[in-house]
């Protein structure tokens, strides 16, 4: 078989697995087994988060651009220890860990005895090159997450590797993708776990593809590194998974709004004419993207001064109409010496750009042809390159979009040809005292250049909230960027996977993600615009984009029924914000995803695992989109509890299917008993009014939620300056009774009218005062 494709037959080289343990030392909150050709470490570091490392050295580096909060910073958990001739078992308050002796292999058991994250016979092994540990699989068990995916939701059965690359006209069969985020969660329905795999190097995971029933994790690393995570449920994994690797800052209120872009809005004159279309139809937008040909020669941070001749009033007068201005930057600096490049020359003269082992400045090709990169694992390069922001903050750049930074570089100029490629894999990176590979940073050059970024424009607007968008990333991106799902195309089936897509990214700790509305290349039709604004909607980050050489991408330019159901939904978007908003501040503290697949709060419902096409915004509201053309009707999943329509009030209860009607006018929307949802007026753009009146919308049945305020721009709110309303509603015999809790916080609310609304039954009125109030709805 072999020989009918053309290929001879290999034999690969044997692992060498871990052998037995011989002794067992307990430093502190580690356990180390001393093993007959390997040391093997289990740490302690939550009641329910183990780190387990394995040396066939018995060396251990600890990195310091590590992207997991420190051992030490965690707060000691008493754990107990017990040895048997068979195994030694580590005791939390919520879980076991078991030893065995014999073949040094680990098992985990929750309080009931129920086992999670296992390993096979064969535990931990390695050979020249790698290293890697295999884990059994359970019986009905499914994995998500894995970080940017294509593909449906359930990965069992694939392999993911983990290495970032330029994922031009992906698929549902691509593997690599422009983020690489090493950590899943494996559900069952009475249990769940996640893994981190703590490697930058590139690593991959088989998730039973090669041999049913066992998940194989590999590096190429020297030393195996990860975390094992208990839940029971996603919402407890999630919110350990991003204590560890760090929760996202609250966004501008604004960002949360409709964005447009295209690559590109070439000229002054065009935005102008392009915001100005947006004002004169009462389409919502908040901010307008530039890609690259505001760029004088695709020269980073400066200005074509043909087409953008006064940028300054540009960004002015687009401020004085409610948009703000987001400019996309690419890591490739031109290659241009003795020509008053200052960033290339400030750069070459620090040592700030990536060199060969050789010493050699290393250069590839990117828009602005020979260009060179910066080296973002050196300190005083990502405060250089933040500080550079600096020429575009000073004049009202209110966001930064990175590019191009997995990173993406050719071989020859763009146009000619030839391969894509990246820095030479011995080529050094860092500060001298901790030199590594670029083997070893390849992951992290994306996550850096957002880093800096970050951290510059929080030194540079110090007063308001800024807007970073990245394509490339690795775990903890979320700390600094938001993240779009890169290139897509204008096909249904990159509409329907989309939602796949970032309720996989949300499962791994990112919760403010995207993907191109209208799809990035190609032409979509009016029917295929019109559903991806409704899907739209419900992205975190709701950007129109397209590219050159493809039709125009803008809401109106489908004709006036595509440009009805644009405004409509957006228009949901904006009165939405509210609650939006409050879920963006929950991911903010607790690292629970915005976009939510059903089986993050139905994790007992096995038909859920599978169900990739429909999804929840929160706790309360659920979309079923429609994902092909022609399609007007749809079956419907509504898991266990009572549900409504959003559009006609009808009430279902579950669990049972039914058939939606979904004309090309609605995406089908149902509300959860219980469910409560704040409501604004419909806005041009966040902050247009100071006072709006607020309608909290309930549905009957038995809930709670808090709502979450502030002023949406500066950082007060990490002060304390913010204001929390705490909501519940319940049956009382034949009534409905809703309260709401005094407010908490020292953000001051303007006086307004609030208007609770009860589904189906009725709705009072009040000036808000914050105090405490009882409400009867007969």
């Amino acid at each position: 078989m072999p020989q009918y494709f053309g290929k001879l037959q290999t034999t690969e080289q044997p692992w060498s697995t871990i052998g037995s343990v011989q002794s067992i030392n307990k430093i502190d909150r580690t356990i180390q087994f001393n093993c007959t050709n390997a040391s093997l470490k289990i740490t302690i570091l939550a009641p329910n988060l183990v780190r387990v490392r394995m040396s066939p050295t018995s060396e251990f580096k600890d990195r310091s651009h590590s992207v997991t909060l420190p051992d030490e910073q965690w707060e000691i958990t008493p754990f107990e220890v017990r040895e048997t001739a068979e195994k030694i078992e580590i005791e939390t308050s919520q879980i076991t860990i078991s030893v065995k002796r014999d073949r040094t292999s680990i098992e985990c058991f929750d309080k009931s005895g129920k086992p999670f994250a296992c390993d096979r016979e064969s535990a931990m092994g390695w050979r020249t090159g790698a290293i890697a540990a295999w884990k059994r699989i359970e019986p009905d068990e499914h994995f998500y997450g894995f970080g940017e995916r294509t593909g449906l939701l359930d990965k069992l059965s694939e392999v993911k590797t983990n290495w970032t690359t330029d994922a031009l006209d992906y698929n549902s069969l691509t593997d690599e993708m422009y983020q690489a985020i090493a950590f899943y969660i494996a559900l069952t329905p009475d249990r769940a776990c996640g893994i981190f795999f703590n490697t930058t190097f590139w690593s991959q995971f088989d998730i039973g593809a090669e041999t049913p029933g066992v998940l194989r994790m590999e590096t190429r690393d020297t030393e195996l590194d990860y975390y094992i995570i208990y839940g029971p449920e996603p919402a407890q994994i999630l919110a350990t998974y991003t204590q560890l690797t760090g929760r996202m800052p609250l966004p501008p209120k604004w960002a949360l709004g409709y964005h447009q872009c295209r690559w590109s809005y070439e000229s002054e004159d065009v935005v102008r004419a392009l915001a100005k279309e947006f004002r004169d139809r009462n389409l919502p937008c908040d901010v307008i993207h530039l890609d690259i040909d505001y760029m004088r020669g695709y020269r980073v941070f400066t200005w074509s001064p043909q087409r953008f001749p006064d940028p300054a009033k540009l960004i002015a007068d687009l401020q004085a109409e409610g948009f703000k201005v987001v400019t996309i930057i690419d890591p490739g600096v031109k290659y241009e010496p003795e020509a008053g490049y200052e960033i290339f020359d400030r750069g070459v003269e620090n040592d700030y750009f990536v060199r060969t082992a050789e010493g050699k400045l290393f250069h590839g090709y990117v828009w602005p042809d020979k260009a060179v990169f910066p080296d973002f694992m050196k300190p005083e390069v990502r405060q250089w390159w933040g500080e550079l922001h600096k020429t575009l903050t000073d004049i009202g750049v209110a966001g930064i979009w990175n590019d191009m930074n997995e990173p993406a570089i050719a071989e020859r100029p763009f146009g000619d040809g030839g391969e894509h490629i990246w820095f030479p894999l011995d080529a050094p990176q860092g500060p001298p005292e901790e030199l590594s590979t670029h083997a070893e940073t390849h992951n992290l050059y994306g996550l850096m250049m957002a880093k800096a970024c970050a951290e510059g424009l929080q030194k540079l607007r110090s007063r308001d909230r800024s807007f970073v968008l990245t394509r490339s990333g690795f775990a903890g991106v979320q700390r600094y960027s938001s993240v779009w799902m890169g290139d897509n195309q204008s096909l249904w089936e990159h509409l329907e996977m989309s939602i796949p897509m970032l309720c996989n990214m949300g499962l791994s700790g990112v919760a403010f993600v995207g993907c191109d509305i209208g799809g990035f290349a190609g032409n979509a039709t009016a029917e295929l615009f019109a559903r991806w604004m409704q899907v739209g909607m419900l992205y975190p980050l709701m950007r129109g984009h397209s590219a050159m050489t493809t039709a125009q991408h803008e809401p109106w330019v489908f004709g006036d029924r595509t440009e009805r159901i644009c405004r409509e939904y957006i228009n949901l978007r904006y009165q939405l914000l509210p609650y939006i908003y409050t879920l963006f501040w929950e991911a903010a503290t607790t690292g629970a995803p915005i976009l939510r697949p059903l089986l993050y709060h139905f994790a007992g419902d096995r038909t859920t695992y599978q169900l990739y096409d429909q999804v929840l915004l929160g706790p309360s509201l659920m979309a079923a989109p429609i994902y092909r053309p022609g399609v007007e009707h749809r079956a419907v999943y509504l898991p266990e509890g009572t549900w409504f329509d959003w559009w006609t009030g009808e009430c279902y209860r579950g669990p049972t299917h039914i058939l939606a009607i979904a004309p090309l006018e609605k995406m089908p929307l149902y509300a959860r008993g219980g469910g409560i949802i704040a409501i604004a007026p419909v806005r041009q753009f966040v902050g247009e009014s100071a006072i709006e009146p607020l309608t909290m919308r309930i549905w009957p049945g038995i809930g709670e939620w808090t709502l979450y305020e502030d002023d949406g721009r500066s950082f007060e709110y990490e002060k304390g300056v913010w204001a929390k309303t705490h909501y519940k509603v319940y049956f009382e015999g034949e009534e409905t009774i809703v309260e709401i809790a005094e407010r908490e916080g020292k953000f001051a609310i303007l006086e307004r009218e609030v208007i609770v609304e009860v589904v189906g039954i009725g709705e009072q009125r009040f000036t808000d005062d914050g105090k405490f109030r009882r409400l009867t709805f007969g």
